[in-house]
């Protein structure tokens, strides 16, 4: 349960770095950020007094507002071409590894040690036919589900952008997230990695340019599917994922129905949850698992908008989530901004991302740094992609490049929005 929280200790190393470094971002968005932040920290001081909650849930909800978001702002600041293609080709390396063990969890039974939950006592979430959802190496499903988009991404800026990763490479990676998809049994996951794939086929076709890159991802993607369909473990998954699909639940209609009714009252119950609490909500992490196992009571708040306004209130609530709506708005520009110079990857990131920095539940760790590292990665691709950069089909993936290289570091020249005054130090 403890390393669900390794990933705060690596932030704020990170951000210590920028700061000695020099190019922790000083811009309009970490301005506005730091200003909500502020109210946070006044209103979680004010719950500590005034309310029964213990510091340790107001601080842990505190961290699940503000600790996570400046990452988004600091990837651009540091990563170019260079070092976005790098992580790109460790999240295909790694891909069949986890995609193996997904089958592997889906075909052992919830029983099994390979399927531990991080919750003493607690279980896997369950699926159909007596299976459960695998999580893979992460603590539940949503790790794959983040993964496995990020990796459709990856794979689609593959095809579509000449000399970033090797044709083999990709089509390793289509094989893996198909065979992740069969046996995930998430809704979630296929809607994500469709989502991705129909926005890199459409900026192809807008753009027309990299048809070739398109019939070759189809052609790769048949083939993939027909061979992956030979193994029976594959085709149970498949009819587990069409059982959710069609299943008519207790709380009525299909699966499908169910997932659209999810996205469309995850905006709608937070209005109705603004009338219901306080004008400045019941307390910052009221609605967490610590505050669940320290107070012994569960609030039946699933939503990111309901959460935040049953915790923080319509006041400092609506205006956090307006803030991740504009950002959202930012992000989807940017990667139609980019498109215009050929540049597919910066939106192909957007797509991966826009619905969980919108609405995902940032509350569950893994969500938190997903989203965080996948938005600072389409900040970062729209100008490392763009057409004058440097392109490394010319210097190879694995060439050495001057790490300080204009081309490679587009957020330390001058003064630019991603840059803090005086010369880059290096770390």
């Amino acid at each position: 349960m403890a390393l669900l929280l390794v990933r705060d200790p690596v932030v704020l190393l990170i951000y210590f770095y920028a700061l000695r470094a020099r190019v922790f971002p000083v811009n309009g968005w970490i301005s506005v950020f730091w200003g909500i932040s502020a109210v946070f920290a006044l209103q979680s001081l004010t719950q500590f007094i005034t309310t029964d909650l213990p510091v340790t849930v107001i601080a842990f909800g505190l961290r699940t507002f503000v600790l996570h978001l400046p990452l988004i702002w600091v990837v651009p600041a540091v990563f170019g071409r260079k070092e976005i293609a790098t992580l790109g080709r460790w999240t295909l390396y790694l891909a069949p590894f986890l995609a193996a063990l997904m089958v592997v969890q889906f075909e052992v039974g919830p029983e099994h040690w390979l399927n531990a939950a991080s919750i003493k006592g607690g279980s896997q979430i369950g699926s159909v036919f007596g299976k459960i959802r695998p999580p893979a190496i992460f603590s539940f499903i949503s790790g794959p589900i983040h993964y496995f988009t990020f990796c459709a991404a990856v794979i689609m800026g593959g095809f579509l952008t000449k000399g970033i990763f090797p044709r083999w490479l990709v089509s390793v990676g289509v094989v893996s997230t198909l065979a992740a998809m069969s046996v995930s049994a998430s809704r979630s996951l296929v809607i994500g990695v469709i989502i991705v794939a129909v926005v890199g086929g459409g900026a192809s076709l807008l753009t027309g340019r990299n048809i070739g890159g398109i019939i070759g991802f189809s052609i790769v993607l048949l083939i993939a599917g027909a061979f992956l369909s030979q193994f029976a473990v594959v085709r149970e998954g498949r009819a587990a994922f069409d059982e959710r699909w069609t299943y008519k639940e207790e709380s009525g209609g299909s699966g499908g129905k169910l997932l659209a009714d999810r996205y469309s009252h995850a905006f709608t119950l937070a209005f109705d949850w603004s009338g219901r609490v306080p004008l400045f909500g019941i307390g910052v992490g009221s609605t967490s698992n610590l505050a669940i196992a320290t107070t012994r009571t569960e609030v039946g708040v699933e939503g990111e908008w309901e959460r935040v306004i049953y915790e923080v209130g319509p006041i400092t609530g609506f205006l956090y989530l307006a803030f991740r709506a504009a950002l959202t708005l930012r992000l989807i520009v940017a990667g139609f901004q980019a498109l215009r110079s050929g540049n597919y990857v910066c939106l192909l990131f957007a797509s991966a991302c826009f619905v969980e920095i919108l609405s995902g539940n940032v509350r569950q760790v893994t969500t938190a740094g997903y989203t965080c590292m996948c938005c600072g990665l389409c900040l970062a691709a729209y100008k490392a992609f763009s057409s004058d950069a440097s392109s490394l089909s010319e210097t190879g993936p694995s060439s050495p490049v001057p790490h300080a290289a204009p081309a490679e570091r587009p957020g330390l020249r001058g003064r630019g929005v991603l840059a803090v005054g005086g010369p880059p130090v290096e770390s």
